[in-house]
């Protein structure tokens, strides 16, 4: 069987979504994830919009590779109201014709599709960070009951939170709710497979996109 290429993008400054990511093709003969990066510092042009220069770039790169479908694998467009992903998606396939998705968008759309309204929500951040990505989601039609935060600065350093730290946050979060999620690429959610991962649902929508099963 012929792998399929697919095509990551990540911050900068993430430790986590290539050890994620490689986990969870773990055993699959028909795929295989190609990576580029994009400045951290960079991302944005404002509160509401990417700099869509260094995606296109990134973009155009992995396509060079013969990727089938790209993703954004990052959790920045949920703070920022999931209309600047939108936009992202729509400005990478028209560059590159291929299918792209991104975290924030998928997570909304996996929440959607399991019924899911009320959610604990662990974010890196602090009490600012938890307050904004949750009053973005309420506006999705997804409750935020609780949203325990790790108070975490420097993306970089989300990477180094031990699983007992962050099974101890969600254990937190999952108080009154219908499910955990684990709102970060660069926290290591995929070491706690019981829970809802940023970036392992991230990953899953892009094997869909791509046309590949989640499980192989």
């Amino acid at each position: 069987m012929t792998e399929i290429a697919l095509g990551v993008i990540l911050p900068s400054s993430n430790r986590v979504v290539e050890r994620a990511t490689e986990a969870r093709l773990a055993g699959r003969t028909d795929a295989v994830a190609c990576y580029a990066r994009v400045p951290y510092g960079a991302m944005l042009t404002g509160e509401d919009a990417y700099d869509e220069t260094v995606f296109l770039t990134a973009a155009a790169l992995l396509a060079d590779a013969g990727v089938a479908a790209l993703c954004w694998n990052a959790t920045r467009g949920a703070a920022l109201g999931f209309a600047p992903d939108e936009r992202l998606c729509e400005a990478v396939a028209r560059r590159t014709g291929l299918p792209t998705v991104t975290t924030a968008l998928a997570a909304r759309a996996r929440l959607r599709r399991a019924g899911i309204r009320r959610i604990g929500l662990v974010v890196q951040g602090g009490a600012e960070e938890a307050a904004q990505v949750g009053a973005r989601f309420a506006a999705a039609g997804i409750a935020v009951a609780t949203a325990p935060h790790l108070g975490i600065a420097e993306n970089r350093l989300a990477a180094l939170v031990p699983p007992s730290r962050l099974a101890a946050a969600a254990r937190e979060a999952a108080d009154g709710t219908d499910a955990v999620l684990i709102w970060s690429t660069n926290l290591p959610g995929w070491h706690l497979p019981a829970l809802l991962d940023a970036t392992t649902l991230g990953t899953e929508a892009l094997l869909a996109a791509a046309g590949l099963p989640e499980a192989a």
